[in-house]
């Protein structure tokens, strides 16, 4: 941070003494409000980032049990439709965040 030298000083004093005084106006503050954009509620936000993480959390957890503590000596119906389910839900979660930053633009 420079300091302040005497021209600095002077200027100041200069552009304090020979501003404008705006009269006061009651409605230029809410006409402003009015302008400014909405603020966003980002708690949804937080709730499905929390949602998508612990869906991520579980995909990862199967596939860990599926390929190290699953008996694959004996396939059974209910092996494949669990093994469909979560390359569904698996494949959704890798591309979502894809999707969503494609549509961002």
């Amino acid at each position: 941070m420079s300091k302040k030298d005497k021209i600095d000083v002077e200027l100041g004093q200069l552009l304090k003494k020979e501003a404008f005084d705006a009269a006061p106006n009651q409605w230029f503050t809410h006409r402003v409000m009015h302008k400014l954009p909405i603020k966003k509620n980002n708690s949804a936000l937080h709730f499905a980032w929390f949602f998508y993480i612990a869906a991520a959390l579980v995909c990862v957890g199967y596939w860990l049990w599926l390929f190290f503590f699953n008996d694959n000596s004996v396939i059974t119906v209910r092996d494949l439709l669990y093994f469909a389910i979560a390359g569904i839900v698996t494949a959704i979660l890798a591309f979502s965040p894809i999707v969503a930053m494609f549509r961002r633009e």
